[in-house]
């Protein structure tokens, strides 16, 4: 409703606040989608590649890889 000082009942401030609004609720979003995908992507961080070099090299020690393989694999997880 505007008054006589020709500014709504905010003062002028209501578009200010919906901006802060806004950002505030996007900052939300994106925390909460980070926290859900956090589990996602382990295997894509360096602990990960660690860890399927570690299986690897255990599959290859078993017999279960061939020497060709191995090499090739081990090549991929590297890069």
């Amino acid at each position: 409703m505007m008054n006589y000082y020709g500014y709504d009942m905010m003062g002028g401030w209501g578009i200010f606040m919906m901006i802060i609004l806004v950002i505030l609720i996007v900052i939300i979003v994106y925390a909460v989608m980070k926290l859900v995908q956090g589990g996602n992507n382990a295997g894509t961080t360096s602990n990960g590649r660690d860890e399927a070099l570690e299986i690897l090299d255990q599959r290859y020690a078993k017999g279960e890889l061939s020497d060709e393989e191995y090499q090739q694999k081990k090549k991929i997880l590297k890069s």
